[in-house]
């Protein structure tokens, strides 16, 4: 991984931070001491804090990779040296750096199924990706959904016909959901005979052959036999990926992908934060199983209590309770439209509430992925019966996605003091939300999904992420459609269940706020104060004056993390 010129070693942040918190307020205060020599100051821009006790300012000093003035240009100035870089913005506007509180790192190269729409092109794209591989290597793909087949059903025999000899893998938009072709099966060896695995499901033609759709755990009776990529493959691709958040304005990344701590991005990760290599800062979940072993949550803690740098940390662990709407196999406590089909609840209670309550008496973190209302209660009652056991509080778990809460549910966030970890860009109305999504869930559920604004009446703290690559980790994109719940291409028209928009000022404190307070930083970065990071985005025009549809033609000019840059567009300055 390149590594980014530092102009200050990040040791000395800790008695910068000490220093700010007995200063009485953001400005610059009279004392005997000379005021500190800036690194930088940044000048003549409109900047929105965070902070409700001075939520605009104009100018910014930087030293050691700190804040140290955060107010008028006069408070800046006083920290002027013969040394001090001087960056005029040019009336720019400027917010904390974004935090995506739930991505995944792409590890495989694959070819990209994104609105393929169509059988036809998807495997057209398939095609023209293996054209460049060796004859005969696995094709995979990723990014189809079950609107791009004939009554949303997909099916091997498209694959079949295309590739009747080598085999071919295909993972949902979701991630819950792989085609097979009929070679991959018979390398995979499942058969009509083979049984479904625990927590998943092989779909079959009424004769018992698998169609080729697995979901949800019997995707790895295929997926697993995919070569692994090198540790080389592994390095570049986080390296690529780094480079892209910090060109959305990310300058920190909560990675849900929960790896072992011997997994290879692990150790790689840990590297990269050792030579101060990193370019964004990276918190990494370990693995949640109910059944995991003393020794396994002991590694875990051992772990995490010797990640405390700024650029890598842990801590937090990432279960799965259910699957997606798409493929019916979110929990729910009524059926799927059309069917007796209540989902695929992935843990008995008794099992989960007994393992939650084992991480939760270690100190760690837990976030477990809920979709369906079932899922989420299950989440809930987990976590409170955790805090009875242990009598523990402030552990801030987490429910990750919660796409279909019950409306009686949403109040127990604040009381339980659970994170609401939800992706703005849920609500896209998209083919397949309005073509599979909604119907399968009804219009009662489908009003209730993806209600960003019910979070925030509820008053739970509500962070933002993207699931990359779900979707994109662009965050004004997700801000665009949280605030209109419209495609980009604007419809439908009023945007889809309005009554749950929120305001742009809204999605920005949960991309930045309180994202951050999600991952226990919230005293070192997500608003700009002095003492904090110097974490903050440039932006190419006033997202909290501009028509919710500009949005979609704003962009990151500039991102900064801990006082260095990150990303610098070529329209900069």
């Amino acid at each position: 991984m390149s590594h980014l010129p530092m102009p200050m070693p990040f040791r000395t942040v800790g008695v910068l931070v000490v220093l700010a918190a007995l200063a009485p307020s953001l400005q610059s205060q009279p004392s005997a001491q000379p005021a500190p020599i800036a690194d930088a100051i940044y000048t003549n821009a409109r900047i929105w804090t965070g902070n409700a006790a001075r939520p605009e300012a104009q100018a910014i000093a930087i030293r050691d990779g700190a804040l140290i003035a955060v107010g008028s240009a006069a408070d800046a100035l006083k920290h002027r040296g013969p040394a001090t870089r001087m960056v005029d913005l040019q009336g720019r506007r400027v917010v904390p750096g974004f935090s995506d509180a739930h991505w995944h790192l792409p590890t495989t190269d694959q070819a990209d199924l994104t609105d393929a729409k169509s059988p036809a092109e998807i495997v057209r794209r398939l095609k023209a990706w293996a054209a460049k591989r060796p004859a005969g290597a696995w094709v995979v793909g990723r990014g189809w959904t079950p609107s791009d087949f004939p009554n949303n059903t997909p099916h091997r025999r498209f694959l079949d016909v295309a590739f009747p000899g080598q085999p071919v893998v295909l993972t949902d938009r979701d991630g819950h959901q792989s085609i097979a072709n009929g070679r991959a099966l018979a390398l995979a060896k499942v058969t009509a005979a083979a049984p479904d695995p625990p927590r998943g499901v092989i779909e079959r033609e009424a004769t018992g052959v698998p169609t080729g759709l697995l979901k949800e755990s019997a995707r790895q009776l295929v997926v697993r036999l995919v070569p692994e990529p090198t540790v080389a493959d592994l390095a570049r691709r986080i390296d690529e990926e780094t480079r892209k958040a910090a060109s959305f304005g990310i300058v920190l990344i909560q990675d849900a992908g929960g790896r072992a701590p011997e997994h290879p991005v692990f150790r790689i990760l840990r590297a990269a934060a050792q030579a101060d290599t990193l370019r964004v800062r990276y918190r990494a979940a370990f693995p949640f199983t109910p059944d995991a072993t003393a020794a396994t949550i002991r590694q875990y803690t051992m772990l995490r209590d010797s990640l405390k740098g700024p650029w890598l940390r842990t801590g937090i662990a990432k279960g799965m309770l259910d699957g997606t709407v798409d493929a019916k196999t979110a929990a729910m406590i009524e059926p799927y439209v059309g069917s007796d089909d209540t989902g695929l609840p992935f843990w008995p209670a008794a099992t989960l509430n007994k393992g939650v309550a084992r991480y939760d008496s270690a100190g760690l973190q837990v976030e477990l992925h809920a979709i369906g209302d079932r899922a989420v209660r299950t989440a809930l009652d987990a976590y409170a019966h955790a805090a009875r056991l242990n009598r523990t509080t402030g552990r801030r778990h987490r429910i990750e996605h919660i796409e279909v809460p019950a409306l009686a549910d949403l109040p127990r966030f604040k009381q339980l003091g659970v994170i609401a970890s939800t992706q703005a860009i849920f609500a896209t109305p998209d083919q397949t939300t309005l073509q599979n999504y909604a119907p399968l869930l009804g219009p009662e559920r489908s009003s209730r999904a993806n209600a960003f604004k019910k979070f925030d009446d509820a008053g739970a703290t509500q962070a933002f992420g993207s699931d990359y690559p779900v979707f994109p980790m662009d965050v004004l994109l997700g801000m665009y459609t949280a605030v209109t719940r419209q495609t980009p291409q604007g419809t439908p028209k009023g945007g889809w269940h309005p009554e749950n928009r929120i305001t742009v000022e809204a999605a920005l404190r949960h991309y930045t706020k309180d994202a951050a307070y999600a991952a226990f930083m919230e005293k070192e970065t997500g608003t700009l104060e002095v003492g904090k990071f110097a974490d903050f985005v440039v932006l190419s025009a006033d997202i909290l004056a501009i028509p919710p549809s500009s949005l979609l033609k704003t962009k990151v000019v500039l991102t900064i993390v801990g006082g260095r840059e990150a990303y610098r567009s070529t329209s900069f300055p």
